[in-house]
């Protein structure tokens, strides 16, 4: 049902987004190094979930094997391209010679308000193809452990942009609605790809493959690398087997 893709897309975009946000402080130390295994176990799981439930549906829906293969990887190279996009215009704005000077004059918290602008705009990139996926699983009968999964993927997301719009000099409110927005397009992705999916079976097979695409170079390029940048310990890697296995286990005893 539709409303099942909004509600469990709310929950996973602005909900996640929103708990991290109301977190009061930026997190050092220990409280660093838990968001990190956090992270770390949620890659894992979401990895069993894409290759163990959202491809295998896909295969089932569109029938050919080359088909989803194909638009997964489509889905992966669409994310990769974004990032680049969004790479360029950062480094333009930071390596061009007379802006250079001009940040070299500006006041910490505006340097501190770019940043969190720029999260804001990756968050957005990234929030649509989760969405997505989990308005196809909704489709197809199953959405609630996808929309779980990026709820937590998004707490630590949301805590860091909202300490970054307060040292900013942002008032507390303010800075939690702009945070907790951005989840908005993981409705939207998720409204969109609910429908689209649910016209037909290959094309509730290409969105699924397009998502998974889409979450794949996420959870690799995105969570682990962010986590194990964070802190760099084996025990991230510990944590993202644990997640992977953890997520074997409840799908199998989901079936």
């Amino acid at each position: 049902m539709w409303w099942e893709a909004l509600l469990w897309s709310l929950l996973a975009g602005v909900g996640g987004t929103l708990i991290g946000a109301l977190i009061p402080i930026s997190v050092h130390g220990k409280g660093e190094k838990v968001l990190s295994l956090l992270m770390a176990f949620t890659a894992g799981f979401m990895a069993a979930l894409v290759f163990l439930d959202v491809l295998p549906e896909s295969l089932e829906a569109g029938g050919k094997i080359w088909l989803t293969l194909l638009i997964t990887l489509v889905g992966a190279a669409i994310v990769f391209a974004a990032g680049l996009l969004l790479d360029k215009k950062s480094g333009e704005h930071k390596h061009a010679p007379h802006i250079e000077a001009e940040i070299a004059d500006e006041a910490e918290g505006k340097r501190d308000l770019y940043v969190g602008l720029s999260l804001a705009v990756a968050l957005v990139l990234h929030n649509i193809p989760e969405g997505m996926l989990v308005g196809s699983l909704s489709a197809s009968g199953s959405a609630w452990l996808a929309a779980l999964l990026i709820a937590l993927h998004n707490i630590p997301e949301g805590l860091a942009m909202s300490a970054m719009f307060c040292r900013a000099g942002l008032k507390r409110v303010p800075a939690v609605l702009i945070a907790a927005s951005t989840g908005i397009a993981t409705v939207i992705g998720a409204i969109a790809g609910f429908f689209v999916s649910a016209v037909s079976g290959v094309l509730l097979s290409i969105c699924l493959a397009l998502s998974a695409g889409a979450m794949l170079y996420i959870i690799f390029d995105d969570m682990f690398a962010e986590a194990y940048a964070r802190v760099k310990c084996k025990w991230v890697a510990v944590c993202a087997i644990v997640g992977i296995v953890a997520g074997a286990l409840i799908l199998w005893l989901a079936e």
